[in-house]
């Protein structure tokens, strides 16, 4: 969020969640913050969990600690030490990294301590300039300056697991039911963290944030179950009084204006179910944008502009302006506003990027542009790999642009290329990608090692595009289950003739391959050699010329069989 002039500031985060420095914004939830300090003070450990799109991530960095840091939390001292990680696709070495920032400690040094012992981490802290022990012996023996310096450095530990449900979605962290060895480690770290906290009475704190879909799961690790139960938090449904400051009180804040009846209208379009939040905050970013920034009243004229409401509801002195402001539009983009609401502000938005991500790309790069098929070939290549069905649900998968690259398998289209045509959706106002570009030069341009992922599963249940795109992918995949079964049983066989596919499965994988086009970097994103690239890479290329010669062999024995259905026995008689 850019912080120039007042009145340039978009009070609305979008699809992201609210970060610490944008806690004047975040609204609606007082009470709520009110009840997971006392619950945290008490317990030292937090489970929070709720629905996909509640605002958990927000409620914690937007309010909890700026809650704390403001001095309404009743810990041992006043300064705060926040260590903040994901697991991702590293748990314990995510971990490591965000403890090394704050304790100016080497990662791989933390994360060699870290493996050794449950106790780790608080022996950490205990060892560091952050925890002044003044009940210990020596203490009395130390002059004054010192404890005075000693205490002005002391502070707390917030250690926060953010997205704890990444243990359960990631592969590498959970296969066939069975938690990873790293994701033990963590889960076993902070469930120890905490009880050595309260059994020592030390301020150290932790709290994770999960879907509260995934609560069952958390019975794969052991004592987990017994700490959510100790201590858990279902963050709640805001109310219509909630929403109203939600909407209203950012923009007043910010030096924006907006009127009452956009107010009003929004707070009647929020339907039941999921998403309410990140739909409503992208919609108010998008109706920040039409109002010129915030310089004009945001009113319902923008509403229609971003597909919120239909032409003809606005008011009688809006309709013209909207009508003209519309026929501008191209015809591609006029299409999208067939069908308007407030849940489909997302889907038009990101299909507007969708169409026009080559003209994006093309002016930044006149000297060798791209053709449109080209650029949506890679957005729906790229948006298949940050996309994967988990237990019959579409869900975010993160992955490298490098990996994306490898999939899409182009020579001519680079980790640059595909980089710099995936930027469309990470510009300031359209954040479906993260990282978001900002300020920063260095955000402009994607390194092959950067991590994508979806910034909100949102985008994928309000795009029906990328919904489409997820359920085929996975219907790939399950093709592709099946047939592997069939080629490991002709593998196992020595490569028999007798194992080889009859004519109706060869045509069904046949059409299979020839639609999917697998190659060895899709094949190892579904491999279960994880743990070392360059070997995961090998085995999917082994398994790629296995298929290929597979398919090859059992066409060649049904092809007397094929030729007749092809042409008929007549017609072969006659020739």
């Amino acid at each position: 969020m850019k912080t120039l002039e007042m009145n340039t500031v978009c009070p609305y985060t979008g699809l992201r969640s609210f970060t610490e420095e944008e806690s004047l914004y975040f609204k609606g939830r007082d009470y709520q913050v009110d009840q997971i300090t006392a619950l945290l003070e008490q317990n030292k450990f937090l489970m929070v969990t709720g629905a996909s799109g509640e605002g958990k991530s927000s409620l914690i960095y937007a309010g909890l600690i700026p809650n704390a840091r403001a001095g309404f939390f009743k810990a041992r001292y006043t300064n705060w030490v926040v260590a903040d990680f994901r697991p991702e696709r590293s748990p314990v070495t995510n971990m490591a990294k965000s403890l090394a920032e704050r304790f100016d400690q080497s990662a791989a040094t933390i994360e060699t301590e870290l493996r050794r012992g449950f106790s780790s981490l608080v022996d950490l802290y205990t060892n560091s300039e952050f925890f002044a022990d003044d009940d210990a012996p020596e203490w009395s023996t130390l002059p004054e300056a010192e404890k005075r310096n000693k205490k002005r450095k002391a502070a707390n530990l917030l250690l926060i697991v953010d997205q704890f449900e990444e243990f359960f979605t990631n592969p590498e962290n959970y296969h066939n039911e069975v938690p990873s060895l790293d994701s033990q480690i963590v889960v076993n770290l902070v469930l120890e963290t905490a009880r050595i906290a309260i059994k020592r009475n030390l301020p150290v704190y932790v709290v994770c944030t999960m879907r509260s879909d995934y609560i069952g799961q958390c019975s794969a690790f052991r004592g987990l179950p017994e700490y959510i139960g100790f201590s858990q938090f279902f963050v709640p449904r805001l109310k219509r009084k909630d929403l109203k400051q939600v909407i209203e009180e950012p923009a007043i804040l910010s030096g924006n204006r907006i009127s009452q009846r956009l107010i009003e209208r929004l707070v009647f379009d929020i339907s039941e179910g999921v998403d309410q939040l990140p739909i409503l905050q992208h919609a108010l970013s998008q109706v920040w944008l039409a109002a010129d920034r915030g310089r004009e009243e945001m009113d319902l004229i923008h509403y229609a502009k971003v597909g919120g409401m239909p032409a003809d509801e606005l008011p009688d002195e809006d309709q013209a302006a909207f009508r003209a402001w519309f026929s501008q539009l191209p015809e591609s983009q006029r299409q999208f506003y067939a069908q308007t609401g407030l849940a489909k502000i997302i889907e038009i938005h990101a299909s507007v990027l969708y169409e026009n991500a080559w003209t994006y790309y093309n002016t930044q790069h006149p000297e060798k542009p791209l053709s449109q098929h080209d650029a949506k070939r890679i957005l729906v290549n790229a948006f298949c790999c940050l996309t994967k069905i988990d237990n019959s649900r579409a869900v975010r998968n993160r992955v490298s642009l490098q990996e994306i690259t490898a999939i899409i398998n182009t020579p001519e289209f680079s980790t640059q290329v595909v980089g710099d045509v995936l930027n469309a959706f990470r510009e300031e106002g359209n954040s479906f990608i993260r990282p978001f570009k900002t300020d920063d030069p260095s955000t402009h341009t994607l390194s092959p090692d950067t991590v994508l992922d979806i910034t909100h599963e949102s985008l994928i249940r309000n795009w029906n595009k990328l919904d489409k795109w997820a359920k085929r992918e996975y219907e790939f995949y399950s093709t592709y289950l099946d047939f592997k079964k069939q080629l490991d049983r002709w593998k196992g066989s020595g490569k028999s003739s007798d194992f080889l596919l009859p004519i109706g499965p060869l045509t069904y994988f046949e059409n299979w391959y020839k639609t999917c086009k697998p190659n060895a970097a899709w094949l190892m994103r579904y491999s279960e050699v994880r743990s070392d690239k360059a070997t995961g890479l090998q085995e999917a290329q082994k398994t790629l010329g296995d298929i290929q010669q597979f398919l090859k062999k059992s066409a060649r024995k049904v092809i007397v069989t094929k030729t007749f259905m092809k042409y008929g026995p007549q017609r072969i008689a006659t020739f």
